[in-house]
């Protein structure tokens, strides 16, 4: 299967959910915990140098803010090599997980905050997103 399939599989199965704040007002979480998962292009002019370094500072600015519980990181897809057929880090599309996500005031949202998002735009695009509850 072409890489490119692939990935649409993969983002005709991701639904882009409500926001958490509503997610979370509705109920829709037992526990109230839940992960945001994204899909992400490296965007033309960026890097996955540059988008990994997002991902790091994006998990920094959480610990640094007293977020204990939130995690971050981000895995690259795996994508099919048309000749060998088999499974291979794709080279430019990744897939990030913020657990325990939870909407941030935007007057939390300070300079470090503006510093990785502009990370993330500068080297990446979303393509899909989702939320899901954690289990307990």
């Amino acid at each position: 299967m072409k890489s490119a399939a692939l990935i649409a599989i993969v983002l005709n199965a991701l639904l882009i959910a409500p926001s958490i704040a509503a997610a979370q007002a509705a109920g829709a979480c037992p526990a109230n915990e839940m992960a945001t998962i994204r899909i992400s292009k490296i965007a033309p002019g960026g890097t996955m140098a540059g988008f990994d370094k997002a991902v790091a500072d994006h998990a920094k600015w959480y610990a640094d803010h007293g977020f204990d519980k939130d995690r971050i990181f981000a895995a690259p897809m795996l994508v099919s090599d048309e000749t060998t057929h088999k499974l291979a880090p794709s080279p430019d599309t990744m897939m990030s997980f913020h657990t325990h996500d939870h909407e941030v005031p935007k007057s939390m949202e300070d300079a470090a905050w503006n510093a990785f998002v502009s990370e993330y735009r500068a080297n990446s695009v979303i393509v899909g997103a989702t939320h899901v509850c954690l289990p307990e």
